[in-house]
């Protein structure tokens, strides 16, 4: 059954990627007696939690019990919006079309043909329902098509596609550091200030938790057992201090941290993180959270929402900030002068390697790389390579910015995509190309599809 789950599945989940076009009433007392509308027209609680109970079928039979209720609603809300549309584009599906479909899947075969009895056996009193979902598959299916069947690739696209995935390139670069600039780089107190009140929205402080905390380090030889003891006691007391002070604990506290920040006297730990940031105000964590160190029962005592710091509070974060940008800018001048002498000399015939160590940069070399590939300091290949591929062997790029400066590039030798290979592989390729293709212009129709249809949504989060 799960297999017939995944292979249904796949015409309803591509929208996914691109959700986020309708709104969401989120004051309680606007909320209406329907559960959202489009086109002007009112879906009742009753149909969206009929279909969410469809979506939610076949997310965890796909997926597994831990896919998230948002991502839940959204493929309920995505099912509604897209059978609308079919219905009015006047689409339909046969009782026909409904029982080949049903008759192709292998599960419900025996020696390679449908078995009726098999069917009713595996589904008994709920084929009904089944065969309902089904139809609006199909449905969603044949929208679908409808939309993509003027999508096509030619030979050319196809051959350039494969170039691109497969071929590869081995290069030499000279890196001009930001890091070099940066003492270069002048400032006074009104300038970073001017910068801070310009870029305010990058200093702005994400949210923030303050955890309550009872520590059994992992060095007590009956740490595990102590620690389930002292959680149990810390869920049923609803507190923290009483199972402290029975078991001589001592409770303490974080301080506030992001998400993305090193948690204060415990480090680096993603279940603590996600732990924290999942609890309610004085809401104990019902788990354990084990780190290196120990076993914690935690509890949320402060949370505060994201906010932008004063000038004050942030000035050393300001100055780094403003050292970087200048840094960048001043490397990136001295990079265009070196690539502008350099270019000059080798059109003299002078050695590369010997102009860029005149200009005290050193000649570093690649190795055969492709546009999925990364190379150290400078990061994912893709640019640098398409950089590469871009200048005629014995030539130099301009300068490229990437991680950690400015790269000027020289390519040395190509190793062509193998022409047997890719006759093999061609027709299997295309197919990838084109539902890729299918793909993004059905998830551009579908955006544009919820503007259209007006979506709101009075489902609150759950």
């Amino acid at each position: 059954m799960k297999r017939i789950m995944w292979a249904l599945a796949i015409l309803i989940i591509p929208a996914f990627v691109i959700w986020g076009a309708g709104t969401s009433a989120k004051n309680k007392g606007d909320k209406p007696d329907y559960a959202g509308k489009l086109f002007n027209k009112k879906i009742s609680y009753d149909d969206y939690y009929k279909m969410r109970n469809v979506a939610r079928d076949y997310a965890i039979k796909s997926f597994g019990n831990n896919v998230p209720e948002e991502f839940i609603n959204q493929m309920t809300w995505s099912r509604i919006i897209l059978i609308e549309e079919a219905n009015r584009e006047k689409l339909a599906v046969t009782d026909r079309e409904v029982v080949e479909k049903i008759a192709s899947f292998p599960a419900f075969q025996r020696n390679g043909s449908f078995d009726k009895k098999l069917y009713k056996s595996m589904l008994q009193d709920t084929a009904r329902s089944f065969e309902e979902k089904l139809r609006d598959d199909l449905l969603i299916s044949g929208l679908k098509d409808k939309i993509t069947s003027g999508i096509m690739v030619s030979e050319e696209d196809v051959k350039n596609e494969y170039k691109k995935k497969f071929e590869k390139i081995k290069s030499s670069y000279a890196l001009i550091p930001f890091s070099g600039s940066e003492k270069d780089v002048q400032y006074i107190d009104s300038a970073l200030l001017d910068f801070y009140e310009k870029n305010k929205a990058a200093f702005k402080k994400g949210e923030e938790v303050n955890i309550k905390y009872l520590e059994i380090p992992l060095s007590n030889t009956s740490a595990e057992e102590l620690a389930y003891k002292v959680l149990d006691q810390a869920n049923l007391k609803k507190n923290l201090e009483e199972p402290a002070k029975a078991n001589s604990l001592e409770i303490k506290e974080t301080g506030f941290f992001s998400a993305n920040e090193e948690i204060p006297g415990i480090g680096w730990s993603y279940e603590f993180i996600k732990a924290s940031f999942e609890l309610e105000k004085n809401q104990i964590n019902n788990m354990l959270v084990k780190t290196e160190k120990g076993f914690y029962v935690i509890q949320l005592k402060e949370k505060k929402d994201p906010y932008i710091p004063d000038y004050a509070k942030v000035k050393d974060d300001v100055k780094k900030a403003f050292i970087k940008e200048g840094s960048v800018k001043i490397s990136g001048e001295k990079a265009e002068k070196i690539y502008a002498d350099t270019n000059s000399r080798l059109k003299a015939n002078e050695k590369l390697e010997d102009v860029m160590k005149e200009h005290g940069l050193q000649l570093k070399q690649t190795e055969f790389i492709g546009r999925d590939g990364y190379v150290p300091e400078i990061g994912p290949a893709r640019e640098f390579v398409d950089t590469a591929f871009s200048v005629m062997i014995g030539g130099i790029s301009k300068p490229l910015k990437v991680l950690q400066g400015w790269a000027i590039i020289a390519p040395l030798e190509i190793k062509p995509i193998e022409e047997v290979k890719f006759i093999e592989e061609k027709d299997k390729f295309k197919e990838n190309i084109l539902a890729g293709k299918k793909e993004e212009e059905f998830n551009r129709w579908f955006q544009d599809l919820q503007k259209r249809a007006g979506f709101i949504s009075y489902i609150e989060k759950q």
